[in-house]
């Protein structure tokens, strides 16, 4: 899931900015200007502000594009204490915590604190978000119901939400999180089917569309 990682360093923090995981949010340009001002080159100036200030914009960043290490001896990023399942209003999902991406065959390829995925099957880089959802007007009120939700219980002791990527099939959600709405949060789910491929009816739940459209990814 790798792409072009580009390097910052400042004298106390150095930044990566993964270059294709970014959909221009702009939360770090909203919230920290002195740093990060598309205009500039380079565009990313870590020294322009504080540590903290810095490491907490960034940590604000929904799809992991930005990243730290710090050099002063803070500390480190760490996990949200509960997962969650933000699904944006005409976008994707934003997924926040520990968070293990795997293939079909089980195989974890991504371990992620902060990521945004594609819900609307345009993405070029699938399972991320590419910030197509705007081009394809895809549209979405990103209701949740909880009847949608599976009730049978997985086991989830240690506290990792995985979510396995089945071909031209669903996102199979597994492991503890809240699922978040624009007016309404179910929380304690731990198993879901959520839809990829944009056309499902009951999303953000998948309701077997992608077979009839013929969904590739």
């Amino acid at each position: 899931m790798s792409g072009k990682v580009l390097t910052y360093d400042g004298k106390q923090v150095t930044v990566t900015y993964e270059v294709k995981r970014c959909i221009h949010a702009s939360e770090c340009v909203h919230g920290a200007p002195e740093v990060f001002n598309p205009e500039a080159k380079p565009w990313v100036t870590p020294d322009g502000a504080s540590v903290d200030k810095l490491t907490a914009v960034i940590e604000r960043c929904p799809t992991g594009a930005l990243h730290y290490v710090r050099k002063d001896g803070g500390t480190a990023e760490m996990p949200s204490a509960r997962n969650s399942i933000t699904v944006s209003a005409n976008g994707p999902l934003y997924l926040r915590g520990q968070v293990q991406i795997l293939d079909a065959a089980g195989q974890v390829t991504a371990r992620e604190m902060r990521v945004a995925l594609c819900r609307c099957g345009a993405s070029a880089t699938k399972p991320l978000c590419d910030g197509s959802h705007a081009k394809a007007g895809f549209v979405d009120a990103a209701a949740v119901a909880p009847t949608a939700l599976r009730s049978d219980r997985v086991d989830t002791a240690d506290g990792v939400l995985r979510i396995t990527l089945l071909k031209n099939a669903p996102l199979q959600v597994r492991g503890p999180f809240d699922l978040v709405g624009a007016a309404a949060k179910i929380s304690d789910c731990n198993e879901a089917w959520l839809c990829r491929c944009g056309g499902s009816k009951n999303r953000p739940f998948c309701d077997g569309t992608h077979k009839k459209i013929g969904f590739s990814g």
